[in-house]
This record gives C-alpha cells, structure tokens and sequence, in this order.
C-alpha cells in the first residue's frame, strides 16, 4: 500500500476571524471556544471530503494521508 501525504498549518484548522488572544467574559471565552470548533469542523470536513485521512499532530502541522493513485 502506498500513501499520499499533506501536511497543513494549524492556523489553517484554527483559524480566528476577529478574535483576540484576551477573552474578557465567560460568555467570550465560550463564544471563542465554539467559533474554533465550528472553523475546525469545517476546514477537517473540507479536507476529508478530497479523500484526505487525519493521522497526527506535529507542533504546529496537522498530518493527512490517502492511498496514492
């Protein structure tokens, strides 16, 4: 078996529109938290719906694989 590899950025999946390293709320901390988790779900969806397989995390990168042609 052989294997196609794509390695993407975390800030790629964890991308942050108007968002700020500060939250001063409750409420932003948790309205932040779910504006990741929706960004994250639909970058992944993306990516997985081209064939792409999640493997690892590495620092900042986020490993994909799928079987080559």
């Amino acid at each position: 078996m052989k294997w196609t590899y794509k390695v993407v950025t975390t800030d790629t999946l964890f991308q942050r529109t108007d968002d700020h390293d500060i939250a001063v709320s409750k409420e932003a901390v948790n309205s932040r938290k779910i504006n990741i988790q929706l960004n994250m779900e639909k970058e992944l969806n993306k990516i997985g719906s081209d064939g792409w397989e999640f493997v690892s995390f590495m620092g900042e990168f986020a490993i994909f694989k799928k079987l080559a042609d």
